[in-house]
């Protein structure tokens, strides 16, 4: 793999928990203390694999490169859906759960290329 393609896949990971982020806030803004917590268990979850790859690339790089960019891909596609139906007002708390599942399936990509 490339450090071109290294790159990329942290950069989306990174796309995700800035997302994550954003999420969190609008959750403190919009009173939903529930979601509030269970994103920022999933932040600091997502910001430890984000860590753990970065140790691991400095050592060695597994996976393949094309597949986990499509996955990453997907995830932040549909967290950015999410993000335009909270912006819109439109069933927030449901938008926020669905934007969770899609921020496990980063974590998961990430903990898949530690392991």
């Amino acid at each position: 793999m490339t450090s071109a393609q290294k790159t990329a896949l942290l950069d989306r990971l990174s796309i995700c928990y800035n997302r994550t982020n954003y999420l969190l806030i609008v959750c403190e803004e919009e009173g939903l203390a529930d979601e509030a917590a269970q994103l920022a268990r999933r932040k600091a979850r997502l910001k430890l694999e984000i860590d753990g790859l970065l140790r691991d690339l400095l050592q060695s790089w597994i996976g393949v490169a094309s597949v986990l960019k499509a996955q990453l891909d997907k995830s932040n596609k549909a967290v950015k859906a999410a993000v335009k139906e909270i912006e819109k007002n439109v069933k927030t708390a449901e938008n926020i759960v669905k934007a969770i599942g899609y921020i496990d399936d980063a974590i998961k990509v990430a903990a898949d290329l530690v392991a």
